[in-house]
């Protein structure tokens, strides 16, 4: 079971996809983009981490949203893709 590092979990998204979303942010980020929203998630360091089962028994418990919206689970960051393995491992 992969686990990642987790700097905080929105419900109820509304702009980072589709439909209604539930939106992961990842810790961890090597960029420094001058306009960033995120900069509180660019550390390398977080004091949660979270499994990629975690993440799938948060979605489920907001799947009749998904469906009737069209939304969906975004990984956002940081950078999720500096996580890609438990970014795989979840989505599968």
């Amino acid at each position: 079971m992969a686990e990642a590092r987790l700097h905080s979990i929105e419900t109820m998204g509304l702009v980072d996809g589709p439909g209604i979303r539930t939106v992961f942010f990842l810790q961890g980020c090597p960029l420094r983009c001058t306009y960033c929203h995120n900069q509180d998630s660019q550390s390398m360091f977080s004091k949660r981490q979270i499994s990629s089962d975690e993440v799938v028994e948060i979605a489920k418990k907001y799947k009749p949203y998904y469906k009737n919206t069209g939304g969906g689970v975004t990984f956002s960051g940081g950078e999720p893709l500096l996580q890609g393995e438990f970014i795989l491992e979840t989505i599968k």
